[in-house]
């Protein structure tokens, strides 16, 4: 479990998810939403350079009519996501 700003983010296996909401629903939670989603287990640090390149790519990507998610294990400095 994470805190992301007011709303936590809970992590489970995925043949968990229907349980795991069904447990914080009964428990008088409100769920905002549950999903599957890929996390990277290992997280590649980038240049800035890199990253704001990384970043349009990302973009870019996601714009795309025929993309349906994206995904990606880089780690971008604070600095270079203050910009976006």
């Amino acid at each position: 479990m994470r805190d992301d700003g007011g709303v936590w983010q809970v992590v489970c296996d995925p043949s968990d998810l229907v349980a795991v909401r069904q447990a914080l629903e009964e428990a008088g939670m409100a769920v905002e939403s549950a999903e599957l989603s890929m996390l990277p287990k290992n997280l590649v640090e980038v240049e800035v350079d890199q990253a704001r390149s990384l970043l349009r790519l990302v973009d870019a990507l996601e714009e795309n009519d025929d993309v349906q998610d994206v995904f990606f294990n880089f780690d971008i400095p604070e600095a270079v996501l203050e910009e976006a």
